[in-house]
Formats: C-alpha cells, structure tokens, sequence
C-alpha cells in the first residue's frame, strides 16, 4: 500500500511540473497554407513558404502578411543572406530560386531530387536536402555549382551544420544522423516520432528539431545523444526557426505560426 501511494506521488509530481516546464506557445500568424520553411530578414521580418498555396509570404513585425513572390511549385526550405536575398528550394520544380532584394526571381541550380530544407554551410554555400535520392548537397550560390556531400540518407528533408563543420540530418524516414567530417554517420534522436524539415543549430553541440510526427519540438544533445521535449501539440509540426533566441514553429493542420523561448 505504501509503495503504491508513493508511485503515485512520483507520478503526480513528474505530470505537474513537466507540464510546467513545458514551453507555452503563442500564436503569431495565420492563414497561411502548410508553412514549410521560416527565415528572417535584416529588419526581423519573417518570410515563410506557403508549401500548398505555391508562394512566399512576408509577415512584418506588426503582424501584416504579403506575398512576395508567387508561381513557385511547392516551396520548402527558405533562407536569407546578409543581402536579403532570398533563397528557396522547389520540391516539385527540383530548383532552387534566389529572389533578390529589389525583388527579381531567378534559378541559380536545377537537376535537385525533391529538394526539401535547406540551410547556409559554415562558408555561405547553400545545404540541400535531396529527399528521394538520400543526399546532401552544397550549392555555390554564385555560380550554381554544386558537390554531393553526405550520401545514403534515407528521406532526408532536414539539414543544419555544426559550428565544428559537422552536419546534422533529420529524415522522414525516422532518423537523426549526426556526419562528422571524415563522413562517419551517427544515429541520434531516440524517441523520435518522425523528424521533420525544421531543423537549426542552438549551440556548438544542441540543436532543435522538429518531430514532425509527435507534432512537438526537441532539443537533441549531439554529443550524448540526450533528447529534451521543448514543447508539444503542435499538430502538423513542419516548419522550424531560431531568431533572437526564440522559436518558431509553422504547422500545417492550422496554417499558424507559433513562437516560444
């Protein structure tokens, strides 16, 4: 009996204040269709890939939403340079598609394998993920010359870069796989659901990932392999970003984007 009471008492304890510790999300933007890729701008103004409604949407930092750019088949992975270009990959159109700061469109790489996230490399190339052919590719932005640089993935759609030049991988397939530079694969994220595209480095050994398929975010300790829930019900999880030490999450079920700390 007094064994029992106190599984019960340690079990209330853990469901009470893990549901304090649990970050508290808010709702920033709506409206939008299957948010894919978030990034930010110089002037902290949030651009996100309308995935479903084939076009890229500009929130400012009062809340107002425009298109910036429409006509481009399934958008995914966006970025922004120091520029304010934009850049982003098509899944369907398997290009990516640089539109400038005075708002010309061009494609600067093709021939891409269902081209999901995409992040900047530690020396300012872009980072592709080739979900149906399991690659990382690295992109000169300048010259659209490109170099496979992690291979036998399985659906890769998720991809950010250490500060030591090692990449972290996130993949439909269930995986988390953390590549040194001498290529070495290593599994992480037990307790994964599915991964999804959003993924970002937090520090020189965590980063933040979304899962897709618990529809909540994780922070993942690359060196141990140690995972922490960030936060959760988060239905439809997809999109991921890092910007002022705050997190920002696009769902698709509701079209929102939501941000916590």
């Amino acid at each position: 009996m007094k064994k029992s009471f106190i599984k019960i008492a340690f079990l209330l304890i853990f469901l009470t204040y893990g549901t304090f510790g649990m970050a508290q999300t808010k709702v920033v933007a709506t409206s939008l269709h299957a948010p894919t890729g978030i990034a930010f701008n110089n002037e902290g103004e949030m651009l996100v890939t309308n995935w479903s409604g084939n076009s890229i949407v500009k929130i400012t930092t009062q809340g107002k939403q425009q298109v910036v750019y429409s006509g481009i088949s399934a958008p995914a992975g966006i970025v922004v340079d120091h520029n304010d270009d934009i850049y982003v990959a098509s899944y369907q159109g398997n290009y990516i598609l640089k539109i400038d700061n005075v708002g010309n469109a061009s494609k600067i790489a093709s021939g891409f394998h269902t081209p999901t996230g995409i992040a900047w490399s530690n020396t300012d190339e872009l980072l592709v993920t080739n979900r149906s052919s399991g690659e990382i590719v690295s992109v000169n932005v300048e010259t659209g010359a490109k170099k496979i640089v992690a291979s036998k993935l399985g659906l890769p759609v998720g991809v950010t870069q250490l500060p030591n030049g090692d990449l972290v991988v996130s993949q439909y397939s269930g995986n988390l796989t953390h590549i040194n530079a001498a290529g070495v694969h290593k599994q992480l994220g037990s307790g994964f659901d599915r991964p999804g595209v959003g993924i970002v480095t937090v520090s020189d050994h965590l980063v933040a990932v979304i899962d897709n398929g618990a529809g909540a975010v994780r922070l993942v300790n690359v060196d141990t392999g140690e995972t922490k829930l960030l936060a959760n019900h988060l239905d439809g999880a997809v999109a991921l970003a890092y910007f002022k030490h705050r997190y920002y999450v696009g769902t698709w079920n509701d079209g929102q984007i939501r941000v916590f700390d």
